[in-house]
């Protein structure tokens, strides 16, 4: 029997951890909405994806010189935090219900800002074939600057996403009462989201530890490139751990648990001119009110 490394034993702990999550999220998705706006729906991807990648790791050490084990490991490490992005802009979009949701900003930023993950996710996705499938020197180069422009693409992702979590907090009093715990949970995750992204990014530009030489093969390459430390494959587990593995897990528990505690249907009858209790026994209560669905509130 095949013995794991430090990163296979990781991979087998993300299996354990991410099977009760993608039950959890399945759940919570039923619970609020299968939408894109909802956002719990790329929760049940990203723990699919951390399950599936944790078996092609182990199953890529079992069988070493299988190359197409090893492509899809580096791709599921490197587009994971796609997911986690797509959730984020989702829980945004539900912040911004019935009160935010008709500003030029969240209508249309936001699903650009969606749009421009989905670009990133697929030059992540070719650039990592094109790297693990390259027999010529320009092929591996053309694969890894797709990579590039894949990873800058999530962090300038990122900072959109930090741009419009502080707007919705500027705007604060027009949010519904459980969309604002929601919104806290949002900033909460969002430290954690950063050091991933920052992983991702760096990982990205870490140099190759191969070569192709001119009979098209692979041949081991060293480097003395700081960055060969956040290699996603050969970099050292305890930074990958660290900046890859925990924080994403953190900030999937932090959207669980407040996707657990907050009633969203309550502010949405609210909304509607209802009787829910949104605002029962809230202080604004006496100084607001719905002026139409969607709408802003009038003082």
């Amino acid at each position: 029997m095949t013995k794991l490394d430090d990163r296979g034993i990781i991979s087998v702990a993300e299996i354990i951890v991410y099977s009760p999550i993608l039950v959890w999220s399945i759940a919570l998705t039923v619970r609020h909405g299968f939408t894109r706006r909802a956002g719990w729906v790329f929760l049940v991807l990203l723990a699919l994806i951390r399950i599936v990648g944790g078996i092609t790791h182990i199953a890529s050490e079992v069988s070493p010189t299988n190359t197409t084990l090893q492509i899809v490991y580096s791709i599921l490490e490197t587009s994971g935090v796609s997911p986690l992005l797509l959730a984020t802009l989702g829980f945004l979009q539900t912040v911004c219900q019935n009160s935010l949701d008709d500003h030029p900003l969240i209508k249309r930023g936001l699903r650009l800002m969606g749009l421009l993950c989905t670009v990133a996710l697929i030059l992540a996705i070719v650039g990592g074939v094109k790297e693990g499938e390259a027999t010529t020197e320009s092929t591996l180069t053309s694969g890894q600057s797709l990579r590039h422009i894949a990873v800058i693409l999530f962090g300038i992702l990122y900072g959109l996403i930090f741009f419009v979590h502080v707007f919705c907090w500027s705007n604060r009093d027009t949010i519904l009462r459980y969309r604002r715990t929601l919104l806290a949970g949002i900033s909460a995750a969002l430290p954690f989201l950063a050091i991933r992204v920052a992983y991702t990014v760096l990982s990205g530009f870490a140099p190759l530890m191969y070569e192709i030489n001119a009979e098209g093969k692979m041949t081991p390459l060293t480097s003395s490139s700081p960055l060969k430390n956040f290699n996603a494959i050969t970099g050292p587990w305890g930074i990958y751990l660290a900046m890859s593995v925990l924080p994403e897990f953190i900030s999937v528990a932090i959207y669980m648990g407040v996707g657990t505690r907050i009633p969203l249907h309550q502010d949405t009858d609210y909304a509607r001119g209802g009787n829910g209790d949104a605002w029962e026994n809230d202080e604004e209560l006496a100084r607001l009110k719905p002026v139409n669905y969607g709408g802003e509130y009038a003082r």
